[in-house]
């Protein structure tokens, strides 16, 4: 009995110490951030936050894996909140929830591509799985878009991405809804156009 609470106890202080660091590297950024601040704002030592973790670098890649998680969960739900609209329809809800998201305040952009941004040629691991997020989106784009039966989806599907992918970029530049809107309406004329 013990030992399931002193592991439940760890798991909730290594749960703390992620989403205090999520928050903070989303502020502020990853290379600005430094260890100490973590731990500041955790209450926990050096020496805990390497146990658990390894490295910054192995915090900040917990800290892609919870993003990964509930963005991941998030996006799949609302993108598929109606199951009766057409694939096209769905795909496109990406761009809706870009739109709600800034809506919210938030204009940070997207905390994965801005953890790609900064690690891009440095970091191998944190790359990694920065890009298996972007692919897990991508791939519920295509397989959504693949039941409208159009033959070049995985194409289209491609362009979909590089759309919001550049919306949500935008967006963190100019601080307004309305790149997701304008990115909705080229990426409703691409697919239009395929149908």
């Amino acid at each position: 009995m013990k030992n399931n609470l002193e592991t439940s106890a760890k798991s909730l202080k290594r749960e703390e110490m992620v989403k205090y660091a999520f928050d903070t590297f989303y502020k502020n950024g990853f290379h600005a951030t430094g260890v100490d601040t973590v731990m500041e704002g955790t209450g926990i030592s050096k020496r805990t936050l390497y146990k658990h973790f390894g490295s910054k670098e192995g915090l900040i890649l917990a800290t892609i894996d919870y993003y990964k998680t509930f963005m991941g969960d998030l996006i799949s739900s609302f993108v598929n909140s109606d199951p009766n609209a057409k694939p096209v329809d769905k795909v496109l809800r990406i761009f809706d929830f870009l739109k709600e998201t800034i809506e919210k305040g938030n204009t940070k952009g997207c905390f994965v591509m801005n953890a790609k941004t900064e690690y891009v040629g440095k970091a191998q691991d944190i790359e990694t799985s920065c890009d298996n997020y972007t692919l897990g989106i991508q791939q519920l784009l295509e397989d959504t878009l693949k039941e409208s039966n159009l033959p070049n989806y995985k194409d289209l599907t491609l362009q979909i991405m590089m759309l919001f992918e550049g919306a949500i970029v935008r967006s963190k530049v100019i601080r307004s809804v309305e790149v997701a809107t304008l990115a909705k309406d080229a990426g409703r004329i691409i697919l239009e156009f395929r149908v």
